[in-house]
């Protein structure tokens, strides 16, 4: 125990005598780090957005808030991805810094998929289910009705079963290429889906949508080709499917 006394002191002594340098090391560190961050040279020069076509620019820009007169590589550029990614159209969004002082950001973009409609409202979303915006007008993209209750704000994620399981059913019938431009739930909790030109899928359960969705094409194909008309197709019993006309 004496000796480590001894070692202790000996080591504060042997630094005692270099007091003033380590002092002045460290206040030239300090004045370093100012100079770093003061110094107009490494202050942002050009900064630049790619990949962005329907957000504007300006507003990546406005989101992400890089200041102009602060060191660029003393900024936090992880806070201005999360800032950008805020804007709705926006999935990711990648800040690349270059010498001396140039920023490049790189925008991937999320593609509508579908639009929610609960009652009166409708909503504009990406597969992830992320609302856009509101669905204006005629849009090609397939509507998953719902009962109606309040819609999420643009920019939030909607976490509702139904509207998961809409999605997950669309594409079990697209992967059959059956096209589909409505998807819902009849007042039995059973699947319905409108096709273009009028025509009524009354699909039932979900359980066994993929066999089901597999005898839609050849129906619709073997009916076309007699010349009448279909009014709905009836798979609720994929064993004896029942096609109905329409009378006029």
């Amino acid at each position: 125990m004496k000796s480590a006394r001894r070692k202790q002191t000996s080591v504060a002594s042997a630094l005692r005598p270099f007091w003033f340098l380590i002092a002045l090391i460290a206040l030239a560190g300090i004045f370093g780090v100012f100079w770093a961050a003061t110094w107009p040279g490494l202050f942002p020069k050009q900064v630049t957005v790619a990949g962005n076509r329907s957000v504007q620019t300006q507003e990546i820009l406005s989101r992400a808030h890089v200041a102009n007169n602060v060191n660029l590589w003393l900024q936090n550029m992880g806070a201005a991805a999360d800032r950008v990614e805020t804007i709705p159209y926006v999935k990711e969004a990648q800040f690349h810094r270059s010498l001396p002082a140039n920023l490049r950001i790189n925008i991937t973009e999320r593609a509508p998929y579908a639009v929610l409609r609960y009652g009166k409202q409708t909503a504009l979303v990406d597969r992830d289910l992320r609302v856009l915006q509101q669905a204006e007008g005629q849009v090609p993209f397939p509507q998953f009705i719902l009962k109606a209750r309040p819609m999420p704000a643009a920019g939030a994620f909607v976490h509702d079963a139904a509207v998961e399981r809409l999605r997950d059913d669309y594409d079990t019938l697209a992967q059959a290429h059956v096209v589909v431009r409505s998807l819902g739930y009849d007042k039995f909790g059973d699947l319905v889906a409108g096709m273009t030109g009028g025509v009524r899928l009354l699909l039932g359960g979900e359980a066994d949508l993929e066999k089901k969705a597999a005898l839609i094409g050849p129906i619709l194909s073997q009916v076309s080709a007699s010349g009448r008309r279909i009014a709905a197709v009836d798979l609720r019993a994929p064993k004896t499917p029942v096609v109905v006309y329409k009378t006029k």
